[in-house]
């Protein structure tokens, strides 16, 4: 069964970046032979322990083809061909995917996938701009080299009047086409993950006893039980400034506060870092020195009016760069973007992190996973947002709560189960499961006072149970406590979206996706901002926004039901009462008015809902 596409209702193709189709791309006999000096000619890119061959669409190591997925191939052409220069994630989605509307995860994904195709040395050169998109950093001799290529193409249309250049988009599609569906060995760990979690959601076997039926082992290099992270000061690059030295010095200690409040990772503390930076370690050494288990490194440069960070992500294991990102900003507001720059910087890191130890825990025994690893793989399982996982995020949650009863963070996912129970899965008891999901969140709190998860936690559970005032206070607390937590700040917008301040939510919503731009979140969040449009009578847009949350490859059924609403305010008729019937089908006792009650919506508000529902067939 292909599982890389799925139609939804509006009749576009949304493509999962954790189920790629793949491409072999070779272009090339078996009797040929396939040295670099078969063709002294052709323009060849370094892209460092790799070379690019334009001329025959290959990518080489040592001279011999390398295996890439055809859409990873696409978007490294691309890169090559706009080299050294920023290209917006609109252009690439124009040109890599064709127009087809896809999510951000899949181009996220994709250059995660280019980066491990490349190795370390590669992958550095693939930088992420915040806020603007990717650039393919070259060296001179390789851009003088793609420029050449480049000033030749009109002296060879000049000789050569009858032939016609393909266009870019043709280009792509005669390198990426042959054996578009073949599978590449290189992948079976991560299919193998995927089908794990898919086995374990439809298991109705306990999990909780398989957890517990033997001691679970230590899996990091660190011996520690959680991961730590080791933020190094950054090195200043032909910077002389003293008050770039302060700056330096202000980014690493906020950086370090913002991660240590967000409670998720052990961090190191800033004198021991400082102190390490005089002795001249290298990022890896320093890893083993302090027992972490990653490492943020980096640069500071200036580049004319512009002040640059380049920070790398470094798993201690392996040596392997998890993440590399730019960050610029103008350097006459250099006194206002410190704090800003440390909160990016810092989420970046943290949800970096969760994820690669997500991806251990998953390839982990089940019988071998300590708390933190148990308390990932239900984060997993959770975040598919369908009742199966839920229940099994449960088993997994208990587990870890079993494996650590002082470990807050199980405690607060366990209270999000039920109020996903009760506001999604079954809302007929939504006073039971409210209560339970109140009670968790009060212990995850009393574990640690100051873990923001847990203040949100209680906070989502006073609000489906209707104490809103007492609800926003413990979501303020939590935000508070981590300026940074993106889902503090969603879960803000979530019960403003739809029981208090619309315009509120949708500034709440738009700061938490700045924060964490591929948040598994991220379809709940464009929802919430279509519900907030919609109750501020701006259809139009609602029906956009709602739109795009249904492209998410775990979007559930009350965000295709938003959809709905928001297609029918919009006048798009046929379009919402067809996926009317795709909601009413997957939900059936999970109704309209019940979506209403527990949204805890204002009597104006649930009257609109009403009638629009009505109009679109929904039940």
């Amino acid at each position: 069964m292909k599982l890389d596409r799925a139609e939804i209702p509006t009749g576009r193709i949304c493509e999962f970046p954790n189920m790629p189709s793949y491409a072999i791309v070779r272009r090339f006999s078996r009797e040929t032979p396939l040295g670099e000096a078969d063709h002294p000619d052709k323009a060849v890119i370094r892209l460092g322990a790799y070379a690019f061959d334009r001329e025959r669409g290959l990518l080489l190591n040592n001279g011999r083809p390398v295996d890439v997925r055809a859409r990873t191939f696409s978007l490294l052409v691309f890169l090559v061909e706009h080299a050294n220069r920023v290209v917006s994630r609109d252009q690439i989605f124009e040109v890599v995917w064709k127009g087809l509307v896809v999510t951000d995860d899949a181009l996220t994904q994709t250059i995660r996938d280019l980066r491990n195709v490349l190795g370390d040395e590669g992958a550095a050169l693939i930088k992420t701009v915040a806020k603007r998109g990717y650039m393919l950093t070259l060296q001179s001799e390789d851009e003088a080299k793609v420029r050449g290529v480049a000033s030749a193409e009109p002296q060879a249309k000049a000789q050569n009047l009858g032939e016609r250049r393909p266009s870019p988009e043709a280009q792509l599609d005669m390198l990426v086409a042959p054996h578009a569906d073949a599978d590449l060995p290189g992948e079976q760990s991560l299919q193998s993950a995927f089908d794990l979690l898919v086995d374990e959601s439809r298991s109705t076997v306990p999990l909780v006893g398989s957890a517990q039926s033997a001691e679970a082992q230590p899996a990091r290099t660190s011996g520690r039980d959680r991961p730590a992270v080791a933020v190094l000061p950054f090195a200043l690059e032909d910077i002389a400034s003293r008050h770039l030295h302060v700056l330096r010095d202000g980014l690493l200690r906020d950086i370090i506060r913002d991660l240590a409040r967000l409670r998720t990772v052990l961090v190191i503390a800033a004198n021991s870092l400082q102190a390490l930076s005089s002795v001249g370690l290298n990022s890896l050494e320093a890893a083993r020195l302090l027992r972490c288990d990653y490492v943020c490194a980096g640069t500071i440069t200036l580049d004319g009016a512009t002040l640059r960070v380049d920070a790398e992500l470094i798993a201690a294991d392996g040596g392997h760069v998890i993440f590399s990102e730019i960050f610029s900003r103008p350097l006459a507001s250099i006194s206002q973007f410190g704090q800003t720059l440390a909160d990016e910087i810092a989420t970046l890191i943290a949800d970096e992190v969760n994820l690669a130890e997500r991806n251990i825990a998953v390839r982990r025994p089940l019988h071998e996973l300590d708390a933190w690893q148990a308390y990932h793989r239900g984060l997993g399982h959770m975040h598919m947002f369908t009742g199966q996982d839920n229940t099994v995020a449960e088993d997994l949650f208990k587990a870890a709560i079993d494996l650590d009863p002082r470990f807050a963070g199980p405690y607060a996912s366990l209270s999000f189960t039920h109020f996903l129970r009760a506001y999604l899965f079954d809302p007929s008891h939504l006073s039971a499961e409210g209560r339970l999901a109140h009670d968790l969140a009060a212990r995850a709190v009393a574990v640690d006072p100051y873990d923001p998860a847990a203040h949100c936690a209680l906070g989502r559970a006073l609000w489906i149970v209707g104490a809103r005032e007492e609800a926003a206070e413990a979501l303020e607390r939590a935000t508070v406590l981590s300026p940074s937590y993106a889902f503090g700040h969603y879960s803000r917008a979530f019960i403003q979206a739809h029981s208090g301040d619309a315009r509120m939510a949708i500034q709440a919503a738009d700061h938490a996706r700045e924060l964490s731009p591929f948040d598994p979140f991220l379809a709940p969040n464009q929802a919430v901002r279509a519900i907030s449009l919609l109750r501020l009578g701006r259809a139009d847009e609602a029906a956009a926004w709602a739109l795009r949350a249904t492209l998410h490859r775990n979007a559930h059924a009350h965000v295709r039901r938003v959809a709905v609403l928001a297609l029918t305010a919009a006048g798009r008729t046929d379009e919402a009462k067809q996926l009317a019937q795709v909601v009413n089908s997957e939900s059936p006792e999970n109704g309209n008015e019940l979506f209403i009650r527990a949204n805890r919506m204002r009597p104006d508000d649930e009257k609109l809902l009403r009638d629009l529902g009505q109009r679109s067939g929904l039940r």
